[in-house]
């Protein structure tokens, strides 16, 4: 959920004349004023070299991603990038469903704005219940265990209330940083944040997360 200062970054690239590629994978479809990531936020859209991003997030084609650049560096890498060459297609109707997805962010930001309520209130009621949230631009909530085995077995007991969360440790993440991830959807309605956040209290005095 952390935010590069892109704006510094840019200003850098232009001085030493080098190429910047950003990887928007948790911003596309979230950052910035229309959904168009931390290039939107910074202002700098059409200015960076390389994009990427994935279509299994805010875009909710569960597979795949993208990259964007100039004809001649898309050109080397469909030639020279390993993981595309050795990946297979991804499905027609992932790719329909992705390009659906950009016609209606261009068209209205009403999905963005309720995801951006969702969160904020998830994060709200969480953080009232004792638990540690790291702060975040993005709709992907890291709830603070700083134990990975808690982490497995926090998650393993909120699939039994019907919650489905995975728990990261290292080296996903920094030894001591275990967490579990929780990802707001834009389709969740006030009583799924609920169950969740009910769920989650639970469990967590159950485990002495929180008092």
């Amino acid at each position: 959920g952390n935010v590069a200062p892109l704006d510094k970054i840019y200003q850098l690239a232009q001085k030493y004349d080098a190429l910047i590629m950003v990887d928007e994978c948790h911003s596309a479809g979230v950052v910035g004023e229309t959904g168009r990531g931390v290039t939107e936020q910074f202002n700098l859209r059409g200015k960076i070299e390389i994009i990427t991003g994935t279509l299994g997030k805010a875009f909710g084609g569960a597979i795949g991603g993208f990259t964007t650049g100039k004809k001649e560096i898309i050109g080397m890498l469909r030639q020279r990038s390993r993981p595309y060459l050795f990946s297979n297609s991804i499905p027609p109707v992932v790719a329909a469903a992705g390009i659906e997805m950009f016609s209606m962010m261009s068209q209205t930001n009403e999905l963005q704005d309720h995801l951006h309520e969702n969160t904020k209130y998830f994060v709200q009621k969480m953080v009232d219940a004792g638990f540690d949230i790291k702060p975040t631009k993005s709709a992907i909530c890291a709830v603070m265990l700083y134990d990975a085995k808690l982490s497995q077995d926090m998650a393993a007991r909120l699939l039994n209330e019907g919650i489905y969360v995975t728990g990261f440790y290292y080296p996903v993440v920094p030894k001591g940083q275990a967490r579990i991830r929780v990802q707001i959807s834009a389709a969740h309605q006030r009583p799924h944040l609920d169950k969740c956040i009910a769920a989650f209290t639970k469990v967590g005095k159950e485990l002495g997360v929180i008092k």
